[in-house]
């Protein structure tokens, strides 16, 4: 009897070993022995594994919010865990803050979809982004996170709420100043660790640039941790250009901006 229980995950993250050291002994094996049901077989499983590997960038429904919230907090687990007190919040916290800011602006939330639906990186882009103070004021949305912050559903108490307070004074700060506001911003984009390097955070950049074009937003704005070597390296390909710093309680970041060109506009 053949075991042909697979890991999804191993396929994913090793795709050749997987076709050359299993794949293709097993369709040997069916040839030599002329068993047609097993190619069959080998067929669905080639199927499945091109569903995991064919990635689309498409704009993010509501319903993906807990998906992109899980996919932040993985992939800035330390950066979660310093403003968090050192433990990472409950689920609700990051999904919560997600919500905001896709209600805000939805058409500026983009995903990374295998065919399989899984998501394995996003990026929000939005165009007005005093829209989503204003949101969280005049909504309730500040109402109810101190409701659930204080009867323990976020999970952490109060010295991670001043880091946090703290740390967006001196970004909203830096984002005011009339020499360096932009009408248009990259607020996060992250890609799972087993789709990195395959060109899917290049995509989702280059589809927020197109929607920046739409808008015909005239500056963009991010900000990127110096020793983010990769990911600096992908907003200079872009055009971005290093302007200034800012910091926070966790260190230093890189402010850079992108001038939209005329045939961006």
């Amino acid at each position: 009897m053949i075991n042909l229980t697979l890991s999804s995950s191993f396929t994913r993250k090793h795709p050749r070993i997987f076709v050359f050291q299993i794949v293709f002994p097993m369709f040997v094996l069916c040839l030599s022995y002329d068993i047609i049901p097993l190619r069959l077989v080998m067929l669905m499983v080639q199927e499945k594994i091109n569903k995991e590997l064919e990635i689309n960038i498409e704009q993010a429904r509501l319903s993906d919010i807990p998906g992109i919230a899980a996919l932040f907090t993985e992939s800035f687990d330390e950066s979660v865990r310093h403003h968090c007190g050192g433990i990472l919040p409950r689920p609700q916290a990051m999904q919560d803050v997600f919500t905001l800011v896709y209600q805000a602006e939805p058409q500026a939330a983009l995903v990374a979809r295998t065919l399989s639906g899984k998501i394995v990186g996003y990026c929000f882009a939005p165009t007005q982004l005093t829209n989503l103070w204003f949101r969280a004021i005049w909504s309730g949305q500040l109402i109810k996170w101190a409701w659930r912050w204080l009867t323990g559903k976020y999970g952490f108490g109060l010295h991670p709420v001043k880091v946090i307070v703290m740390n967006k004074i001196a970004f909203l700060s830096s984002a005011v100043t009339p020499t360096q506001k932009a009408n248009a911003r990259i607020l996060s984009i992250a890609v799972a660790a087993e789709s990195r390097g395959q060109g899917v955070a290049g995509r989702l950049l280059g589809k927020a640039i197109e929607y920046f074009s739409f808008r015909k937003a005239k500056l963009v704005r991010l900000e990127v941790r110096p020793n983010n070597a990769v990911a600096i390296a992908l907003y200079k390909k872009w055009n971005f250009v290093l302007t200034g710093y800012t910091q926070d309680s966790q260190g230093k970041w890189l402010i850079m901006y992108k001038e939209m060109e005329r045939h961006d506009v």
